[in-house]
């Protein structure tokens, strides 16, 4: 059994449209258009991003910023 979900069934076009709208955000026609024609690319990257088995791990790479600036 398949499952998909209302963004897979949408268009790139309206999801931007629904994000845009939902953001509060006007953009120009080009700006737009851009976004509909890269959405594809960087949900895809996004998907690829999900790994369900490592939920309940904390992450291997993280940032403590008194390595690299001095404490007072």
């Amino acid at each position: 059994m398949s499952t998909t979900t209302a963004e897979e069934k949408a268009s790139p076009e309206e999801t931007v449209t629904a994000i845009l709208t939902a953001a509060g955000l006007t953009v120009s026609a080009e700006e737009k258009a851009t976004m509909v024609r890269d959405f594809p690319l960087v949900r895809a990257g996004a998907d690829r991003m999900y790994l369900p088995e490592l939920e309940h791990h904390e992450p291997a790479i993280r940032f403590d910023p008194t390595d690299f600036y001095p404490t007072r």
